[in-house]
């Protein structure tokens, strides 16, 4: 058999690219998918395979990845997979726009009716606006059409919220096999015509598509549970810390606070402000000089790495091949490295200007050159208490202090304060 990838009516496919539409749908998935698709594209002889198991998501991004599916150039194939996985709401709809549709044994596809979530609450409430649901109801009917499969069901899935097993989404024609697994479903393929094509799949390499790094931590700030978490810790930080007046501690609180909102943010635009947030911080630090015993600074450098790796550019394999690509992406790359290294070449010599100047540990944890306030009456060279940094501290005084009066903090010796009265 020839390598021509469409001859008439056939299509050979050789390469088969892997794509997990794994959680929630959203504008992130969307951009995976159109990489994964473009990177499908641009190898001869191709299909992409996306694997679902989602219990639905944004309807935005859901409709961008049916155009995207129905405007490609090569096959792409559903599988509601492993076995016990589903494809609810926008699932479904991605499921129906596939070229070849199939589901492993046990899982479950349906439940279309759109929900609208409070942004604060996190509660779910139905729509059963006719204006919404007809117009939702007929796109899901149109996009059944597209591929010939059943437009009932597309139209009582948003209705009625009918849900189908793989046996019976099979005998209603909503989709065109059921399969163990990968290797089962390419060999149901094989040989197989759906929609005028017939389909020849012949020796394919299997390979599974990865996200750029800057997606897979994306998706990680993304969890929820890694948002609770942080959005607790901020919380507990912020309190303790203008409790105490610690303020260093309530300044980090703040930033992880920051993070789980700005989630909803496009990847790109995270990236950045993560980015401005992060040099911020460390601006403040090293203009302090750390004291705030690093923390902003510690904080500030994580966000600041964070907000370059989401930054990155992705490109897909094949399209380094092309030399404008090639080139606008060392740009960037170059751009980004010069930056941080630039950056992080002023950021060392104020660290290495304030070692020379003070050890370090002292500069960490010694209030040297802090004004306190004096919580006992001190006589000149006797030990008496200081209240500095919203802390107690024994103090010795190089001239006698009052009570209730500031004083400087000069020097320690040992883990004593030595001080004197605020001129």
């Amino acid at each position: 058999m020839t390598r021509a990838s469409v001859s008439g009516s056939n299509y050979v496919i050789h390469e088969v690219y892997v794509f997990s539409l794994n959680g929630e749908i959203t504008d992130t998935t969307y951009t995976e998918l159109e990489n994964a698709l473009q990177l499908a594209e641009s190898t001869p002889n191709s299909a992409l395979l996306v694997l679902l198991k989602t219990p639905g998501g944004e309807l935005e991004a859901a409709l961008n990845i049916v155009s995207a599916i129905e405007n490609s150039s090569i096959p792409v194939i559903g599988f509601v997979y492993p076995t016990g996985s589903y494809a609810w709401s926008a699932g479904t709809l991605v499921l129906l726009s596939t070229t070849i549709a199939a589901m492993a044994p046990s899982t479950v596809i349906g439940s279309c009716q759109p929900v609208e979530i409070n942004p604060i609450t996190g509660q779910e409430i139905f729509i059963n606006e006719s204006k919404i649901l007809n117009a939702i109801s007929q796109y899901f009917v149109e996009v059944a059409e597209f591929r010939g499969r059943n437009a009932t069901f597309a139209h009582d899935c948003v209705f009625y919220n009918t849900n189908l097993g793989p046996h019976e989404a099979l005998r209603y024609g909503v989709i065109n096999f059921i399969a163990n697994d990968i290797p089962s479903l390419l060999s149901e393929i094989n040989g197989s015509t759906i929609n005028g094509v017939t389909y020849y799949v012949v020796d394919p390499v299997i390979t599974y598509y990865q996200p750029g790094i800057g997606f897979q931590v994306y998706e990680t700030l993304a969890n929820s549970v890694i948002q609770n978490l942080l959005s607790g810790l901020g919380l507990l930080l912020a309190i303790i810390g203008f409790a105490t007046r610690h303020y260093y501690l309530a300044g980090v609180g703040v930033l992880l606070l920051l993070i789980p909102l700005l989630i909803g943010l496009p990847i790109n635009w995270l990236g950045l402000a993560l980015l401005i947030i992060g040099l911020a911080a460390i601006a403040i630090d090293v203009h302090a000089g750390f004291t705030t015993h690093a923390a902003l600074f510690i904080a500030g450098i994580i966000l600041t790495a964070l907000g370059i790796v989401l930054l990155q550019p992705t490109y897909t394999a094949p399209s380094w091949l092309i030399a404008a690509n090639q080139v606008e992406a060392r740009i960037v790359l170059y751009t980004l490295v010069a930056f941080a290294g630039g950056f992080g070449g002023f950021i060392a010599a104020k660290v290495i200007s304030i070692i020379r100047t003070r050890p370090l540990s002292e500069r960490l944890y010694w209030p040297i050159n802090d004004v306190g306030v004096a919580v006992d009456d001190i006589n000149k060279d006797d030990i008496g208490y200081v209240k500095v940094r919203g802390e107690y501290w024994k103090a010795r005084a190089l001239d006698n202090v009052k009570r209730g009066s500031k004083v400087f903090i000069v020097g320690v010796e040992g883990d004593v304060l030595v001080v004197k009265p605020l001129s």
